[in-house]
């Protein structure tokens, strides 16, 4: 599942971890962050794009399955 963000994010389901991705824990993202990847593994339109501090293009989110942001 992906969803493009304003923010210009894309969030997808991945198999592989490149080697230098910076691979983080659901816990350990604010509470935007988390919300924001909770929409978009549900398929809801992500709320407040705009206010993702935490996240970072090429991090690995891992949240019942791996999630990489782009």
């Amino acid at each position: 599942m992906s969803r493009a963000a304003d923010a210009g994010f894309d969030v997808n389901r991945t198999e592989a971890v490149p080697e230098n991705a910076r691979v983080r824990d659901f816990d350990e993202l604010d509470g935007a962050a988390q919300e924001y990847l909770l929409h978009v593994v549900e398929g809801a339109s992500p709320r407040d794009p705009s206010n993702l501090s935490d996240l970072e293009e090429g991090d690995v989110i891992v949240f019942t399955d791996y999630y990489r942001v782009r």
